[in-house]
């Protein structure tokens, strides 16, 4: 439904979405029956008060063009055609489209992902929320270089199809990946993937059933949870101590309740930034051969070291293939070029890749090429080690600068990783502090998502310190000590 304002004209704003929508009633652009926008979804999109909007359908109503009813929104009523003698049944009714939704749609899963990847659409608010790597550092240069020679030399391969499981020569380059985290696989027991997240739900839709258990490390990705859930798993969260999941619990709970799998995050987790130390690392992967328990590993983060020494992933210690382990480019180098993969037994990738085409048929073969060209370039090397050494820097600039604005915040500082994991020494309202920083135009994720139960309370908020400028970030945090101080006021 088009409808245009001319705001230099004499003719009130309101006559003038009047006059149009009547105008499209009578010549049938909108039949009866069709749904009107509401009031405010109009107001919304023409940039006028919603109020505007009302006076124009109430105007429609005295004229006998529209109705209104609960349940269905406003509707046209009006019809030139003579139905006197035809059964109702003959005219076809409006879709309540909330009424044929599957079951496990309806269920009200939290918009967290969708509300962070938005950042875009308010460049006044700086955002500490996303998993998101720095646009400032991406290798422009780099990716041009590589695009004009794919463009010169294999025009032709970099926009036809691939295979489901991946682009042979970006696999070739993994395994290399993987040799230097200390795993060795063939390229048949590689699956690339639309991002780790893509990899995850491949992973869970080939295996967990409706009931199904699933632990997890409290707090952890709220993606994950979502995710588990949406299929009818059973999420359990297992705590953490410094050293990472807790093994004493996790062993209690896999004899209490049989569960499919155990899903955790071990280097730089996500939201807590803790590392799971090597001997945790030992005896998580014991438990798991003990009880017959898959683990599914997600390392994102596992390239981000800024200090200490790099561990080896579960995936390196797990001698009897009971590891599926995830990782990703989106963390490291951008988002947007959507490419991760899976390191799992080849019978498990046969079986993962059945699903996956179901979806995607195959990830997008430009982002494959141009991925792999960088790899076999050797500018990944030297771009992980340019965004460790920033990355560094900024993590240390956000806590510098909590710490000079905040005695009431306890810090975790990570070794590598996205996030500073914080929690407030008093209790305070999280949802009230969230929404005033984002009035105040600062945003955060509450740290209630990243648990199982997430209606419960939090004295917790994950920053990411990766994103933001490091301007942005002093004035981030200023903005946020603004909106603390202003709940105590009131």
């Amino acid at each position: 439904m088009k409808i245009n304002i001319e705001r230099d004209s004499k003719v009130p704003l309101y006559v003038q979405i009047k006059n149009q929508i009547r105008d499209m009633i009578y010549s049938k652009i909108i039949p009866k029956d069709y749904v009107l926008p509401s009031e405010r979804e109009l107001g919304k999109s023409l940039d006028v008060n919603r109020s505007t909007v009302v006076k124009s359908y109430e105007k429609l109503k005295e004229e006998g063009l529209i109705s209104s009813q609960v349940g269905k929104g406003t509707y046209v009523i009006y019809s030139d055609e003579d139905i006197s003698n035809v059964k109702s049944n003959e005219f076809p009714k409006s879709l309540f489209w909330d009424e044929i939704y599957s079951e496990s749609s309806k269920n009200n899963y939290n918009t967290v992902i969708n509300e962070i990847m938005n950042i875009h659409d308010n460049g006044k608010t700086i955002s500490f929320a996303g998993g998101i790597p720095s646009p400032d550092l991406f290798p422009k240069e780099e990716f041009n270089k590589i695009q004009k020679n794919l463009l010169k030399s294999k025009v032709e391969e970099i926009f036809s199809h691939s295979p489901v499981t991946g682009h042979k020569g970006l696999k070739k380059e993994i395994k290399k990946l993987m040799l230097g985290r200390e795993v060795r696989a063939s390229i048949k027991e590689i699956m690339v993937t639309s991002g780790s997240q893509q990899g995850l739900d491949v992973i869970v839709r080939t295996f967990v059933n409706p009931n199904d258990i699933i632990l997890v490390e409290e707090p952890t990705f709220f993606g994950a949870i979502e995710l588990f859930k949406s299929l009818g798993a059973k999420v359990i969260g297992v705590p953490m101590d410094k050293c990472g999941i807790r093994i004493d619990i996790l062993e209690y709970l896999i004899k209490k309740h049989k569960p499919k799998f155990i899903y955790v995050i071990p280097n730089f987790h996500n939201p807590t930034g803790i590392t799971m130390s090597l001997e945790r690392r030992y005896e998580i992967i014991k438990i798991s051969g003990k009880y017959g328990i898959p683990i599914i590993e997600d390392d994102p983060y596992g390239e981000l070291l800024y200090e200490g020494d790099a561990l080896p992933p579960l995936k390196a210690l797990d001698r009897f293939n009971y590891v599926l382990y995830l990782s990703s480019f989106s963390k490291v180098i951008s988002l947007g070029l959507r490419v991760g993969w899976i390191v799992a037994p080849e019978r498990v990738i046969n079986k993962l890749s059945m699903f996956k085409q179901l979806t995607d048929l195959h990830v997008n073969t430009l982002s494959q090429n141009m991925i792999c060209e960088f790899l076999r370039e050797g500018y990944y090397e030297k771009y992980i080690k340019k965004i460790r050494i920033e990355y560094a820097l900024k993590r240390d600039l956000m806590i510098k600068e909590l710490e000079k604005s905040f005695k009431e915040i306890e810090i975790y500082k990570p070794q590598g990783g996205f996030y500073l994991w914080c929690r407030f020494e008093k209790k305070i309202d999280i949802k009230v502090l969230l929404k005033k920083s984002i009035t105040n135009g600062v945003n955060f994720v509450s740290g209630n998502f990243f648990t199982v139960k997430d209606k419960e309370e939090t004295r917790f908020i994950r920053l990411n310190f990766t994103y933001p400028k490091k301007e942005e970030i002093i004035i981030g945090i200023n903005r946020l000590r603004k909106s603390l101080d202003e709940m105590i006021e009131t």
